[in-house]
């Protein structure tokens, strides 16, 4: 409005009519309302403008806020993603190792009931106090048929029942009918080419674990038996355990390792006495307690 003024009064400057003094001054009016109207438009697309690059920016700031976080979360989440997925593996391998295992114990198994399904011949010699007295040799010899899943006792067993067949003085004695069963019998197998005897086996082992023991070697203890097994009374050989073939025995410990170069190296170094069915060869030395064979 002060510019319109202003412009009026210079306007005036002169002689005028009052019609030219109005026209001039709607003029000026006119031309200022027009340009009032151009500013506040620019004005007005302006801050329309700018508001709308906030905005953009606002939203450019914002995408780009929400990107780095998912950046971040993908960052966060991916190890426990990988880590989740290293635990299932273990759990498939574990699972797959462990049905493995079984699968090998089951069929170990089987083969191992098969096994002891299978006859085997034994050549045995049985050694007591009756024997001692009543036969020449001292002793009674035979073979015995059995299955592999015969434990040394049932083996020991079977050997003292076909013995009694000899004869009423074979039979062990009875008391009120009842038989002595004091009398506890040992199964010795042989091994290493003793076949007078080597090891006293536990009672319950079986046939065939006998048959799957090994020298530290890496062949046979036993040797299928070709060695043939021993049986007798265990107060006969307590008594006799100074003497050979029973000062020989060594108790089998199943936990043990036996090498079959340091048993045929001191397999002559017993303490007993020479066999008295069989004296020793007429080179051996005073040192010696018994004979080789």
């Amino acid at each position: 409005m002060g510019d319109i003024a202003g412009q009026l009064a210079q306007a005036a400057t002169g002689l005028q009519s009052k019609d030219e003094y109005r026209r001039k001054r709607e003029a000026l009016e006119s031309g200022s309302s027009a340009l009032s109207a151009a500013a506040n438009g620019g004005a007005g697309g302006g801050a329309r403008a700018e508001e709308g690059g906030k905005k953009k920016k606002k939203k450019k700031a914002a995408s780009s806020v929400l990107s780095f976080g998912d950046e971040l979360e993908a960052e966060e989440t991916s190890p426990r993603l990988e880590g989740s997925s290293m635990a299932a593996m273990r759990e498939r391998k574990a699972d797959e190792t462990a049905r493995a295992e079984e699968a090998a114990m089951r069929e170990f198994l089987l083969a191992q009931e098969k096994a002891k399904a299978e006859p085997v011949t034994l050549s045995y010699t049985f050694r007591s106090e009756v024997t001692q007295r009543e036969l020449s040799s001292t002793m009674h010899q035979g073979t015995l048929a059995v299955l592999k899943g015969t434990t040394a006792e049932e083996v020991a067993k079977r050997v003292r029942a076909e013995v009694e067949l000899l004869g009423e003085k074979f039979k062990l004695p009875e008391v009120s009918g009842v038989k002595d069963l004091h009398r506890e019998l040992m199964l010795i197998v042989g091994a290493g080419g003793q076949k007078f005897g080597s090891f006293v086996v536990p009672p319950h082992m079986n046939l065939v674990e006998l048959l799957a023991a090994q020298w530290t070697e890496g062949t046979p203890l036993f040797d299928g038996f070709k060695c043939g097994v021993q049986v007798t009374e265990r107060r006969w050989y307590e008594a006799m355990k100074h003497t050979y073939p029973y000062s020989q025995w060594t108790v089998y410990d199943v936990k043990a390792s036996y090498s079959h170069k340091e048993f045929v190296a001191n397999r002559n170094k017993g303490e007993g006495v020479a066999d008295p069915v069989r004296p020793p060869p007429r080179d051996v030395t005073k040192q010696m307690s018994r004979p080789n064979f």
